[in-house]
Parts: structure tokens; sequence; C-alpha cells
């Protein structure tokens, strides 16, 4: 692996030998994976079937992320790291890139109402166009190491295969410290050590949908548990009244 400045043209990307086999062996996988989970039964309804693809991608992607983030960590969290480049990062972004390209095929074919255009097409295409820049500016290994914000994603979708996978906790934990805390971290740190000067803007570009899709989950935690909120509310309610009388004795 080596620190590289040189910025790839498109066509350059392309000509890359794993690019062209990382999206075919992808799209290929990804496909007989969906296309299996629905024929054997896996898979019975349209909300099962919608997050097939999300599950697989984002199962590779935290496994594809684990040993980048434990290397990051043990570096000392030296963001130059994210800088090394490597033919497998670069497979890793195709496949994610794969993914999202599947998603929208397919989801406009088999789960159209649930392909909505802030989380579907908006989302999708702008992470494309991003991911196609990452590999121009050789910086795809800083996609395998932040792919472990895909965890709460994976959590998700398996929740949503299975109702014994469901733990709505695990899941709005998970997201609020790697998708809020993690990736504000990242953004001061990216905007201040990373080689490519304009990277910091793409993590802002993308919080503001983090902090949308965590609001989502705080209104329906409230929705689904309302005497749990009455409860805190009431908790709350009292200590705020000890404070009071302790103040104001």
């Amino acid at each position: 692996m080596a620190l590289s400045h040189h910025e790839l043209t498109v066509t350059e990307v392309f000509q890359q030998p794993i690019v062209p086999i990382s999206f075919a062996v992808s799209m290929t996988g990804l496909s007989a994976f969906f296309f299996g989970c629905i024929y054997s039964g896996l898979a019975k309804n349209e909300k099962q079937i919608s997050w097939l693809l999300t599950f697989a991608s984002s199962l590779v992607c935290t496994l594809i992320s684990v040993p980048c983030f434990i290397q990051f960590w043990l570096s000392g969290w030296n963001i130059r790291m994210l800088g090394i480049e490597s033919t497998w990062h670069t497979a890793s972004v195709c496949f994610f890139i794969s993914y999202l390209i599947l998603d929208l095929s397919f989801g406009s074919i088999y789960y159209r109402r649930r392909i909505t255009f802030l989380t579907g097409w908006f989302h999708h295409t702008l992470y494309i166009f991003f991911l196609l820049w990452f590999l121009r500016m050789r910086t795809a290994s800083f996609f395998c190491t932040a792919a472990i914000l895909e965890l709460p994603t994976l959590i998700l979708a398996a929740g949503s295969l299975s109702k014994a996978w469901r733990c709505d906790f695990l899941f709005a934990s998970t997201f609020f410290f790697l998708r809020l805390v993690l990736h504000a971290w990242m953004i001061v740190q990216l905007k201040h050590h990373h080689r490519v000067e304009s990277l910091w803007i793409v993590a802002v570009v993308v919080y503001p949908l983090h902090l949308y899709w965590f609001n989502g989950i705080i209104n329906q935690q409230i929705r689904n548990h309302p005497k749990a909120v009455q409860q805190v509310a009431i908790f709350l309610d009292s200590k705020h009244s000890f404070l009071d009388k302790i103040f104001t004795a």
C-alpha cells in the first residue's frame, strides 16, 4: 500500500482491472442472494424483500470495516491512515456502489412503495456520486474504515427480516454513537488532518441525513412506548421538584 496524491479521471478509475471485476462479482453475488432468498421462501413479504440487499450490504460492509477500524484505533486515531490505498479498498467501494444501483433497480420492480425520494433516490444517488469521487481521489480506505457506520443498518435490517432479531435499543444506541458522535468527530479530524482537503465537506453534507433519521427513531419510540415516555417525564418532573425545594429552601 502506498500514499498517493494523484487524482484519477473517471476513465482511469474504470481502467483499473479490479474495478470492472469487482462490479461484476458484487452485482452477481448480491443478485444471487436476493433472488435466492425470494425463491427459497426466506423472504415472504414486501417488507422482508425490501431489506434483503440492505442486510447483505451492511453485513459485508461491517465485516470489511471491523479490521480497518481496529487498525485505526490502534494507530492512535491517526487520520492520515485513511489516505492509504489498496486494491481491496477499491473493491469494497465498488461493492457498495453495486448495492446502491441494485437497490434502486430491484426496488423499482419488487418494492416500489418502499423506495422513497429522500432515503432512496436522493440518498443512493448522492452516495454513488461521492463514492465515485472517492475512487478518483484514491481514498477508498476512508470508506472502508467509515463503513463501521453500517452496523446500525445491519441491526435494523436483521430486525426487519425477523422479529426475533429486532432490538430497538441496540439499533438506536449504535446509531447515536456511530452516526452522530463518531461522525461529528470525524468531520473535525478530516478537516485538519486528511490529505484530501475537501473530504470533510462530504462528511458535513451527509450528517443532516443522520440527524433526520435519528429524529425519526426518537419519534417512533415515543409513539411505540408512550407509557415509558410518561414514566420518564414523571421521574424528571419529580427530580426537578426535588431540586427546586433544595435551592429555594
